[in-house]
């Protein structure tokens, strides 16, 4: 006689929108460490406009504010360097998820160096 015992349960698989959630929201914490140590009243607009962000595209047209804004606490060149890990992020998450395509998102840097 067989018994099912709970401890024998198949584990239930997280569903594909939780999946997608979870990596937008890394995706979502990486812009919000970019602006982790800026001390600027713009930064409350600008955190809560990244919480609104519905795809990496929404993402990708804040990243001018936030070089802007790291630009002027910090300078030109550690602006640059978030700007180009966030790029980095971005590319990887739309090439890597099957809902978004690489061609929504320019493939050149947003600044020169």
């Amino acid at each position: 006689m067989f018994f099912k015992l709970p401890w024998f349960k198949k584990h239930q698989t997280p569903t594909y929108q939780h999946t997608e959630m979870l990596e937008m929201d890394f995706l979502i914490d990486e812009f919000h460490e970019a602006l982790a140590d800026i001390q600027d009243p713009l930064r409350g607009r600008l955190h809560a406009a990244v919480m609104l962000a519905q795809s990496p595209k929404d993402l990708w047209f804040l990243r001018s504010k936030i070089f802007n804004l790291v630009s002027r606490q910090h300078c030109e060149s550690e602006a640059n360097r978030r700007i180009a890990r966030l790029d980095q992020k971005l590319q990887f998450f739309v090439q890597n998820h099957p809902d978004y395509s690489p061609e929504e998102i320019p493939s050149r840097p947003m600044t020169l160096h």
